[in-house]
């Protein structure tokens, strides 16, 4: 379609002044590099929508053969808010399309064209076997956290089932990930490619609803990060911190543990601002000796939804009296009305450091197999949610990618609890960090109307140097 001025200059600065328009010409791929919150499964949802009503799919298809629009995403819950959310809740709302729906479950939304809209799940197997007009790969450049290549493999294996229908189309939106993978690859030779439209943008040139301070405030905390994240930059490297079969080689424990005597016991939590998005962590644990070293046993992880935070003291006074607790850790945004509540238990409390520095500790100890781990499954989508970024000074930031069960706020828990059972106690490094970032305490009110998705941008600052 044609493009008027306006319409050309921001397609300009979509594609850098490099994109090659050519009116009458359809684009068969779209690589779609766009800041975090941009609206990226609004988008998908717009495009698999209009490719499911169009006509032209119907002669490629054989009698009574359906055709699929396919969404793949990092997560399956994530593709079926593609499909439940968006993409039905777009046609019910509109009086030229809702007639066009034949049936829908959370995963699958079937019209009387006999075209499908399908989420799949992020791996190789799913979608074998289906004609697949469309691929949208939702957050392609994460697919890598889940496996080796992850990304690669899941392409090669649903691309061939496009091949039944010409002018077949290819969509990858995501967050800017890091200069490795499909995705930036498909990215960097985008430009060059006529019937691909590669664009990359800020959150707020697609979504100038975020507010402009908030995104500031992350810049100030993180700016590596943040640049990621909104300004959609690609970072040098990223990796999921941690495997399933490394995890697999420490979960030896079937559930929580009694109290002994012989041992002392420590508390970590990660308080949530009891907000409806994040979870309230904790975790006990304590170190044993072995033939070679010490063993850190983990003895109870909990999680708390509620917003009645009372209740959460309540639980926390019960585990210090069966634990004899005498000592918590905390992260800086429960410094406050948090700490005082725990002081007033009996409680030494500790300011833990950044999650860099407590997550690198936790992985020391999981890659040497000197911790036990519950089999808890809300834990360990939470470190298998965890993931590392590096700059080019090889630079450590720790993130979370949220999912239906938070922002792996038990995972940080676990990682502030252990933390304290370090060789001495905590390092003097992260009462250094705390001068140097003059925290202020947060009241009860402060604290339960704060952000606290430290997890945005966690990294360890300039005197810390490079991680071997």
């Amino acid at each position: 379609m044609p493009l008027d001025e306006k319409q050309l200059e921001i397609f300009n600065i979509l594609t850098k002044g490099e994109g090659k328009y050519k009116l009458g010409s359809e684009k068969l791929e779209g690589v779609m590099c766009l800041g975090t919150r941009s609206g990226k499964s609004l988008l998908a949802s717009i495009i698999a929508i209009y490719e499911a009503t169009r006509r032209k799919w119907a002669q490629f298809r054989s009698p009574g053969e359906p055709g699929y629009i396919v969404v793949v995403s990092t997560r399956q819950k994530q593709s079926e808010q593609i499909i439940g959310a968006n993409c039905l809740r777009l046609m019910e709302n509109s009086r030229n399309l809702r007639g066009l729906i034949k049936d829908s479950t959370m995963s699958e939304l079937t019209l009387r064209t006999n075209m499908k809209i399908l989420s799949l799940p992020c791996n190789s197997t799913a979608g074998r076997g289906l004609p697949i007009a469309v691929l949208i790969l939702d957050e392609i450049a994460f697919f890598r956290l889940e496996g080796v290549k992850a990304d690669e493999i899941i392409y090669n294996s649903l691309r061939p089932r496009q091949s039944q229908f010409p002018d077949s189309k290819m969509l990858m939106l995501s967050t800017a990930g890091s200069r490795q993978g499909l995705f930036y690859q498909f990215f960097s030779e985008g430009f060059k490619i006529e019937d691909r439209l590669t664009i990359q943008a800020e959150t707020r040139f697609v979504n100038p609803e975020i507010p402009q301070k908030f995104i500031d405030k992350e810049f100030a905390r993180n700016p590596e990060n943040a640049n990621r994240e909104f300004k959609a930059i690609f970072a040098e490297k990223v990796e999921a911190f941690f495997t399933r079969e490394l995890l697999d080689k420490v979960i030896l424990l079937a559930g929580d543990l009694e109290y002994n005597p012989k041992n002392t016991y420590v508390l970590g939590i990660d308080q949530s601002g009891l907000s409806d998005r994040d979870l309230f962590g904790l975790t006990i644990a304590h170190k044993e000796k072995e033939k070679e070293g010490e063993r850190v046993i983990t003895d109870l992880v909990r999680s708390y939804k509620t917003k009645d935070f009372d209740y959460i003291l309540s639980n926390i006074k019960d585990f210090i009296k069966q634990y004899n607790l005498s000592s918590a850790s905390i992260d800086r945004f429960a410094k406050g009305y948090v700490e005082n509540s725990l002081t007033k238990l009996g409680l030494k409390v500790e300011i833990r450091p950044d999650l860099a520095t407590v997550f690198l500790n936790l992985k020391a100890l999981i890659l040497n197999q000197k911790i036990s781990l519950p089999d808890n499954s809300e834990l360990k989508e939470g470190l298998l949610n965890t993931q590392a970024y590096y700059n080019k000074q090889n630079a450590i930031n720790i993130t979370h990618e949220r999912s239906i069960l938070g922002h792996s706020d038990l995972a940080d828990s676990l990682a502030t609890c252990v933390y304290l059972l370090k060789p001495g106690g905590e390092s003097d490094s992260s009462h250094i960090w705390w001068l140097d970032n003059k925290p202020k305490p947060l009241t009860r009110e402060e604290w339960l109307n704060s952000d606290d998705d430290e997890e945005i941008g966690s990294g360890l600052p300039d005197y810390y140097g490079q991680i071997e």
